[in-house]
């Protein structure tokens, strides 16, 4: 049996921010019905990702321009 951690982690699924899968709740679809506030967390956490995405896409073109305009001087 090998334990490195790649053959230890090849089965987990990808998780995003908070350890969580994208437009995922608490409750898994074999739980029963959708409840409103299933739904309504759903679309929140969807709102959340979008926007953390965003968020991260800024950041990530500004720190481009930042280090463009400074000559690529790293602080």
């Amino acid at each position: 049996m090998s334990n490195v951690l790649e053959d230890l982690l090849a089965g987990v699924p990808a998780r995003g921010a908070k350890g969580r899968t994208a437009g995922s709740t608490q409750r898994t679809k074999g739980d029963g019905p959708v409840t409103a506030l299933d739904k309504t967390s759903t679309a929140a956490w969807s709102i959340l990702d979008e926007e953390a995405e965003a968020r991260a896409e800024k950041t990530a073109r500004l720190k481009a321009a930042r280090q463009a305009r400074d000559g690529g001087k790293s602080e």
